[in-house]
């Protein structure tokens, strides 16, 4: 049997989650999918036009959905947006790293790859179980991608792809394409990507993070020969700042997650900063990292420059199965930033519908006002999975809900019997709001996943 992934191991390819006795653990539900059509969706915002409704000029509906068939298995685990609106889409394809784009108006681009879509074939792919982790655009247009082999069966190690904007492997990178790294000689698998504005390319994951000269090659200003060490075990997600300073985030699943305050934080969330040089930063909270919620799972910097991580937190004390979205914000200094909420944390339940709720993905608008993503729905039921919906909650710079967004700050998308959640989320030049993420359900006996994105209205 594969592994299974974790949080950010595979925190944005989860479609499903369950309940465990003594604590909350989200995971992905091997093989689930999406049977989708438009008279499946659920919305739950307001039906007149306002911030946080489903964008009708946008696919069906405000939704795309990959087809769902035996044969075709897709997930998403990141999303990007180009500088001429097309949307590109990365996670797996029928087992193997793969890649969509669509257009603005939310159909495939036929102009890219096959039909619109794009599967990667690495050197450790054995066994199919391969997928995008990250993507980014660069500033030619071109494509690239971190590709992780934690599901397969063949030997783990730091892929990085490069993709033309026609969807072809980009030859000037690496071996036609493909750089594989074995870090120190060891078989790790990144889990996070990032772009910095110079064009070089870090890659990150099981306690290493890598950088790469626009070529494929390790960068030897940066860490030991391109390669450094991080005190982060499991990466959930990576955000850079101005200054070229890099942060990190990891965490796991909850265990006896925390109630609604920082009296007994957990040490199973942290966040570290990194030099540009790799070096740890040890100004940073204390010595180089601060502690968080135990499953942060999302990070952004504000323009202010002040940090915002995201993960699940206990949202009542009568029913502490009952977990809600939990972001946290920071100053700049690794500090808790007490202007933020209750003492630098919201925690935003989704009522009897969606009592077990946990974010995934974070982007901060224009005007401050910061977006957490993720999944909501009941508890599992002993056997197969319950219902989920793509969750939405708004927040002012006050960390205060944006009752303009939805209905009260939040918005849910529901996909009638199957699971759903938002894996990744991106802003559109124009304000407008994209969701990736994943629908599950039973198709003939078989869990079948498939890639749905959906796009909001921002205002």
């Amino acid at each position: 049997m594969k592994r299974v992934a974790i949080g950010n191991y595979s925190r944005r390819l989860k479609v499903g989650f369950a309940l465990r006795a003594g604590s909350m653990e989200f995971w992905r539900i091997s093989g689930l999918a999406c049977l989708a059509s438009a008279a499946l969706l659920v919305w739950t915002a307001p039906a007149m036009a306002q911030a946080g409704q489903l964008d009708p000029t946008f696919g069906t509906a405000g939704l795309f959905i990959t087809q769902d068939t035996q044969s075709f298995d897709a997930r998403a685990d990141a999303v990007a947006v180009q500088s001429d609106g097309r949307i590109v889409v990365g996670g797996e394809i029928s087992s193997l790293a793969g890649v969509l784009r669509l257009n603005t108006n939310g159909t495939l681009d036929s102009s890219f790859g096959s039909g619109g879509m794009v599967t990667i074939n690495v050197p450790s792919g054995l066994g199919g179980g391969v997928q995008v982790v990250g993507v980014a655009i660069q500033s030619d247009g071109k494509i690239v991608a971190g590709i992780s082999t934690i599901n397969s069966d063949g030997e783990q190690s730091f892929l990085l792809a490069r993709l033309t904007a026609a969807g072809s492997l980009d030859s000037t990178l690496g071996s036609g394409g493909i750089v594989e790294t074995l870090p120190f000689g060891l078989q790790l698998s990144p889990t996070v990507l990032a772009l910095q504005p110079d064009g070089r390319i870090l890659l990150a994951g099981d306690g290493v993070m890598a950088r790469y000269n626009t070529g494929g090659q390790l960068d030897q200003s940066f860490g030991s020969a391109g390669l450094a060490l991080l005190i982060n075990g499991r990466l959930t997600a990576i955000a850079l700042q101005p200054n070229g300073q890099i942060l990190v985030a990891s965490g796991g699943p909850a265990r006896d997650a925390f109630p609604p305050s920082f009296d007994t934080l957990s040490v199973a969330g942290l966040i570290s900063r990194y030099n540009a040089n790799g070096s740890l930063d040890t100004t940073f909270g204390a010595s180089g990292q601060a502690a968080s919620v135990p499953t942060a799972s999302a990070i952004v910097v504000q323009s202010d420059g002040r940090i915002v991580v995201a993960g699940s937190v206990i949202s009542k004390l009568i029913l502490p199965d009952d977990t809600g979205f939990g972001p946290v914000r920071y100053n700049s200094n690794g500090t808790l930033d007490a202007t933020f909420g209750k003492r630098g944390l919201v925690v935003t339940d989704f009522g009897p519908t969606g009592p077990i709720a946990e974010p995934f993905a974070l982007a901060v608008q224009p005007n401050g006002a910061i977006i957490a993503a993720g999944v909501a729905g009941p508890a599992q039921r002993a056997f197969g999975a319950t219902p989920s919906s793509f969750a939405l909650a708004r927040y002012n710079s006050l960390g205060q809900r944006d009752t303009s967004f939805g209905a009260g700050g939040k918005v849910t998308t529901g996909f009638g019997s199957n699971t759903a959640s938002i894996c990744a989320l991106a802003l559109q030049s124009d304000g407008k709001i994209v969701a990736a993420g994943n629908s599950g359900t039973l198709v003939m006996q078989s869990f079948v996943n498939n890639i749905a994105v959906a796009r909001y209205l921002a205002q």
